[in-house]
């Protein structure tokens, strides 16, 4: 276990952080680390602290950037999901999530996630190189409590965040007919396929605007 109080409400505490201060990357993972400790080993412990997720950040901003600017989503489409799902290299030993984007023409806040189920959107490049996906879900295997799954998902929800502005500066803000805009902003979401749907915020001309 995590700690005394129930894993998954600690989990949503933690990713609703992230989003309401908007976290940039390395000090939302240090303070998941944290919330993690009494669940994890010395060594797991220390291992986790050795991860450079400046590099990280680096990387995953270059791989969206690639996705936006060569395969670039249709006009239609304007809501954006940072998924993920586990996966694993077959033996049946290890299992970790592997992060996807996708984008769909519809938006419904309320509607649990079931907008994300459609997308319209699926570049061929949707699936990011993060190794330390993997890396988490083997130190910290899932089966043996929730440490590894609510790192896991906070690193999505914190890329999420952090490359939220970056839908704005490459698709901007497109016109439709009659120099109508077609698009004020962009809905941003995450999470897992089998679990819940969280929206981080809306990408605008003027940055990420929070959740209401």
């Amino acid at each position: 276990m995590i700690g005394e109080r129930d894993e998954y409400e600690i989990q949503c505490e933690l990713i609703q952080r992230i989003i309401s201060e908007q976290q940039p990357l390395e000090i939302a993972m240090r303070d998941a680390i944290e919330v993690v400790k009494p669940g994890l080993s010395d060594e797991s412990y220390i291992q986790l602290q050795e991860i450079d997720f400046g590099t990280v950040l680096v990387q995953s901003e270059e791989w969206i950037r690639y996705v936006l600017e060569t395969e670039p989503p249709p006009m239609r489409v304007f809501a954006f999901w940072f998924g993920m799902f586990d996966t694993s290299d077959g033996s049946g030993d290890d299992e970790w999530q592997q992060m996807y984007i996708s984008g769909a023409d519809r938006f419904e806040v309320d509607d649990e996630g079931e907008w994300a189920c459609g997308c319209y959107w699926e570049p061929n490049s949707r699936y990011p190189n993060v190794p330390e996906l993997e890396f988490i879900g083997k130190l910290c295997p899932f089966r043996e409590n929730q440490a590894g799954f609510t790192l896991s998902n906070s690193l999505v929800t914190a890329l999420a965040v952090n490359h939220a502005k970056i839908f704005s500066e490459v698709l901007g803000f497109k016109r439709g007919l009659f120099g109508r805009r077609k698009h004020s902003e962009y809905p941003i979401a995450c999470g897992h396929d089998a679990g819940d749907c969280v929206v981080v915020g809306y990408a605008t001309s003027d940055g990420l605007r929070r959740p209401t």
